[in-house]
């Protein structure tokens, strides 16, 4: 006999002390008797159990419509709102709850997750456990990847435990895992980053582990263990904390006991950023490391790897309309063994005035004022100490006055004055203070510009109907005077304040634009700088008269010559170099071209020349060949050392359709420094299991030289 039960619950007290009615189960089947027990029916044939969207199928149901509980055999299916569907032989079910147990079990859960298991324990709506389970987001009776696990504990959108597992890719195993993690969902989850593996002659083999810890929505962190054949290991921390989004910093810290030299190396580096009330801005960074300069042992970046000194400061900025506010404190000491290089400004105030308009007087204003206190170590030798403070005080207002002499020519002269103030003297001769002095000084400067020139092409074309080409002089003439002989000896150098010396220079140079008027499909017009080339040079007036002995006077400066180009979307032209006119030689020579034949293929390279000194190739390569296939390879070439310096090859793939991706990474590095020349090689892999997140990975950030870049976004 068919037919259907509704079985209404008693109302509950909520705690407001208003009553409110759960929804009912129902239930149809063939048959239908009423047990003997209380509120428990008995169905058979076709059942069907639902209840506030939640579906129960089976040929035999047994159920408890007041408690929910119930059992359920043969050809058993379980359906979700959130799109989990299981199909078994047999459960254990409470129906309102959502809580079970379901035996020989195999279908979906969340609609991206296909599970197989000898029994499933459900928690909750989104907490599984499975026994001797099986987990994929691959569809197929052999999907490409599948995790076989004694135990997995699975919470949707969170994360996946388990134990005694093995990876398999087409039914082949390919890694065992006796415990492991995995966050199931694409945001940040704690989880352990696949190693990184590289060489090299200094360290030997090394291995790079890594465990990532989302503390919370606001921190991060990363524990680093690395383990160098030649020198030991070395553990690492990267800390990272956003509490706000006017609030962020990061602190990053590395030590080894280096088995090789047996020095300690360490390094320390905090940064921190912070609004603060009445708009004002915090910038702080601490970078400390060891007297054995790590930078210089360990670093792959350059400019790391070179510099002299660590620079530690904390800023204090406030801007308005058209002033600012910066107060400075800063500590420098120095990388380089056997050297005491210290130099601080505690602190530095500087209040600038960006130019503006002097009411309706045509006249234009700007000054910049600074109060610096100075320490600096003068003996270099770390055993002995000689420090020498100063404070200095700055004042330099300035007045210019635009004049237009006709509509393509204008003529802008500028005149300063400079007062500084120094509260102590040196005289590097006797070693000696002396007493405090101010020095005073005024510039003068004037910039033509014209007369202008241009012209607009009627092209033809309906996509750049026209195209104007714009020519532009400009001359600048920049004036200060001799300042006293014995100020300026008493005078140690900080920074350009202090290093101001007597100019007397014409700079000149005409540049050329061309600008193309761009229609898209929709009829809209945009005016775009497609070409600039800027030839300039510089005459020295004070060269020109000095005594041409022992050294031959040479006024004026190189000729540089600047060119930028897009004139197409799928071509990047550009080269500047310098040219010395006494001895008919190029000192530097720079070229980049760049060519895009289609969206998934781009090339780039690079020659920059620099006259006795180095001339470097660089190259990349960008080709996504295949959907979801991408293949980068950037390289550095020595031209003069005839080796390359740098080799870097990438693989991904990473197809939305597919249910998983990777990413291999190979880097090959030759760094010569300091009469060091290491050799390194790398090999980084990271995996992605769609939906599950990347379970591993090596690589960190981006490995190729240079992008080509998107496609100039044209100005109305």
């Amino acid at each position: 006999m068919a037919g259907e039960v509704c079985a209404q619950e008693p109302s509950t007290s909520a705690p407001s002390s208003q009553t409110q009615e759960t929804a009912p189960v129902k239930i149809s089947a063939d048959h239908m008797v009423q047990s003997g027990e209380k509120n428990v029916v008995k169905a058979w044939g076709h059942v069907v159990i639902r209840y506030e969207g939640r579906i129960l199928k089976a040929d035999r149901v047994k159920i408890n419509t007041e408690t929910g509980k119930g059992a359920a055999a043969g050809n058993v299916w379980a359906i979700a709102p959130d799109g989990t569907r299981f199909k078994s032989q047999r459960t254990l079910f409470n129906i309102k709850s959502s809580q079970g147990q379901i035996f020989y079990v195999q279908g979906r859960v969340a609609k991206n997750y296909f599970v197989k298991s000898k029994k499933i324990t459900r928690l909750s709506d989104t907490h599984f456990q499975m026994d001797e389970g099986a987990l994929t987001t691959c569809r197929g009776k052999i999907p490409d990847w599948v995790i076989e696990a004694k135990s997995i504990d699975l919470i949707t959108g969170d994360r996946a435990l388990f134990t005694g597992a093995k990876l398999k890719v087409h039914d082949i195993p390919v890694m065992y895992i006796p415990a492991g993690y995995i966050p199931v969902d694409q945001t940040r989850k704690s989880g352990i980053l696949f190693p990184t593996f590289g060489s090299s002659n200094t360290d030997g083999f090394t291995m790079s582990n890594a465990y990532y810890w989302a503390i919370n929505r606001q921190s991060d962190a990363t524990v680093y263990v690395d383990y160098l054949q030649k020198r030991g290991v070395r553990p690492g921390l990267e800390y990272r904390y956003t509490p706000s989004h006017k609030v962020h910093g990061e602190i990053r810290g590395s030590y080894l006991e280096d088995d090789d030299t047996n020095a300690k190396f360490w390094k320390v580096d905090m940064s921190h950023y912070q609004e603060l009330p009445e708009k004002f801005t915090f910038l702080g960074r601490l970078d400390l490391e060891s007297d054995e300069s790590f930078n210089k042992t360990f670093e792959d970046n350059p400019n790391k790897r070179t510099r002299r000194n660590s620079d530690s400061y904390a800023t204090l900025t406030r801007s308005w309309d058209n002033h600012s506010l910066d107060i400075l404190a800063r500590y420098r000491d120095s990388t380089e063994s056997g050297r005491d290089d210290t130099f601080a400004q505690l602190p530095q105030v500087t209040f600038k005035t960006q130019r503006m308009p002097l009411g309706k007087s045509g006249f234009y204003f700007n000054q910049d004022t600074s109060f610096s206190s100075f320490l600096i170590d003068l003996n270099p030798d770390p055993l002995l100490d000689d420090k020498f403070t100063v404070q200095r005080f700055d004042f330099h207002p300035q007045l210019s006055l635009p004049i237009g002499l006709t509509p393509w020519m204008s003529l802008t002269p500028t005149v300063g004055v400079r007062e500084t103030y120094y509260s102590k003297g040196y005289d590097p001769a006797t070693l000696k203070n002396l007493s405090g002095f101010s020095r005073e000084s005024y510039d003068v400067r004037a910039v033509l510009e014209g007369p202008k020139f241009n012209k607009i092409f009627e092209t033809g074309n309906s996509g750049i109907p026209k195209i104007k080409h714009v020519v532009e002089p400009r001359f600048i003439f920049e004036y200060l005077p001799n300042l006293d002989a014995d100020d300026r000896r008493k005078i140690r150098v900080f920074d350009n304040i202090d290093s101001i010396k007597p100019r007397s220079l014409l700079s000149f140079s005409l540049t050329q634009r061309i600008l193309q008027k761009e229609l898209d499909s929709a009829g809209n017009s945009q005016t775009r700088e497609a070409l600039r080339f800027v030839v300039s040079q510089s005459y020295d007036f004070r060269e020109a008269v000095r005594d041409p002995s022992p050294i031959s006077k040479k006024p004026f400066s190189d000729i540089r010559f600047d060119l930028d180009s897009r004139l197409i979307e799928s071509l990047i032209l550009n080269a500047d170099t310098t040219y010395d006119i006494y001895d008919n030689q190029i000192n530097s020579f720079n070229f980049e071209m760049g060519i895009k034949p289609r969206d998934t293929l781009s090339l780039i390279m690079e020659r920059r020349y620099i006259r006795n000194e180095s001339t470097f190739w660089t190259g990349t390569l960008d080709w996504a060949f295949r959907q979801g296939w991408n293949f980068q390879y950037s390289a550095r070439f020595d031209e003069n050392a005839k080796t390359f310096r740098e080799n870097d090859l990438s693989l991904l793939y990473d197809d939305p359709c597919e249910c998983w991706g990777f990413s291999l990474d190979f880097i090959q590095r030759n760094i010569v420094f300091g009469g060091l020349d290491r050799d390194e090689t790398k090999f980084m892999l990271g995996i992605t299991l769609r939906g599950l997140g990347s379970i591993s990975t090596g690589r960190s950030g981006q490995l190729i030289h240079r992008k080509f870049d998107e496609y100039y976004n044209p100005q109305p």
